[in-house]
């Protein structure tokens, strides 16, 4: 049966994601020495001291905690690193190795040869960053052994039901909940970063005044990326008032305008295609947002384990259903807030 994987930053939240249904959890590391020379983003591309870990011994205590619930642990590497920051990021990495992490999320294609020209005995997950698209770039992968390749956002049920049937061997993981996203996740550079009253944290990474520090989101109580913000273009001709047929939109409020990130009626097709695991997006949200989101996914894939029979229409009925009961939602699904809009149409 598919496996839940799910965010966590703090090790009382172990026992917890266990008990909400989470099969394998991961997690970042912030590093004081590398937000002190850097920032607080570029480590992991997410978000900061809320997002990640930040002791090596709390994060070691919840690894050990994990595995005696027999949960795997998976560490986000999803930087993009360049040649002077490698010193540092591989002394951060070999206090890393000591910890007993079932494998690395990588992204970067210098860090992937170098841990692998290391030997540093840890399995590697080529992270949404790496870009996988078709069966040549799950080829190229496979050259570094991966464990597994965690699939782009932007593939569709039937390319990524053909990559699991050429790629036997090779253990796929797909996004099911929250954070959807209209760009790909691998040519993205742009900061990641979040919102809400954080001075003292950006301060203790940054080292600025913590009267000045500067937040990427409209609205600074909101967990947003700033990719998001909303804005408008207008044309204006002299004398004029602004034209409405010039007004550009950004490409995210073309397709997100409601509801929770959602990929829930996917399930029955990504689980019937052989899909390893389904990932609920999003350290950086809150703990009850990411533990609700966990225990929603975990009641989807609940349907299929309690009736193996079930026909996928009834599945997505059931789905659409427990969806306006968990998340209180009132429309009609759209497909706008959809990673698959064509199961609105189912």
């Amino acid at each position: 049966m598919i496996k839940i994987t799910a965010p966590f930053n703090s090790r009382d939240e172990v026992k917890i994601m266990a008990g909400y249904g989470a099969d394998e959890l991961y997690c970042g590391y912030l590093a004081p020495e590398w937000a002190r020379h850097y920032s607080n983003l570029e480590f992991e591309r997410k978000g900061g001291v809320e997002s990640n870990f930040t002791d090596l011994d709390e994060l070691n205590k919840s690894v050990e905690l994990a595995h005696r619930y027999n949960i795997p642990v998976f560490l986000a590497l999803n930087g993009l690193y360049v040649r002077h920051q490698y010193p540092l990021l591989l002394k951060i990495i070999d206090k890393l190795r000591q910890i007993d992490f079932d494998a690395f999320i990588v992204a970067d294609m210098g860090l992937i040869l170098t841990l692998v020209e290391r030997d540093i005995g840890k399995k590697l997950h080529i992270s949404t960053g790496g870009t996988v698209f078709n069966t040549d770039a799950v080829g190229f992968y496979r050259r570094f052994s991966p464990e597994r390749v965690i699939l782009d956002r932007q593939l569709t049920i039937r390319q990524i039901s053909g990559l699991v049937k050429r790629n036997p061997g090779v253990d796929f993981e797909a996004f099911i909940f929250s954070t959807i996203c209209v760009h790909i996740d691998g040519f993205c550079t742009f900061m990641h970063s979040y919102g809400a009253n954080r001075e003292e944290s950006i301060a203790h990474c940054s080292g600025l005044d913590p009267k000045l520090y500067f937040a990427t989101t409209y609205d600074p109580e909101a967990f947003e990326d700033a990719c998001s913000l909303r804005y408008a273009v207008k044309v204006y001709e002299q004398g004029r008032a602004a034209s409405r047929k010039n007004n550009v939109m950004p490409a995210f409020y073309k397709r997100q305008m409601d509801g929770m990130a959602c990929g829930i009626c996917a399930m029955y097709d990504l689980n019937k295609a052989g899909v390893r695991a389904v990932k609920v997006v999003g350290r950086q949200v809150g703990r009850i947002r990411r533990l609700k989101s966990v225990e929603f996914v975990a009641r989807a894939r609940a349907l299929l384990d309690a009736d193996p029979a079930i026909k996928r229409k009834e599945f997505i009925r059931r789905c659409k259903d427990m969806y306006r009961e968990v998340w209180e939602y009132k429309g009609r699904c759209k497909g706008n807030n959809c990673y698959h809009p064509s199961f609105a149409r189912d």
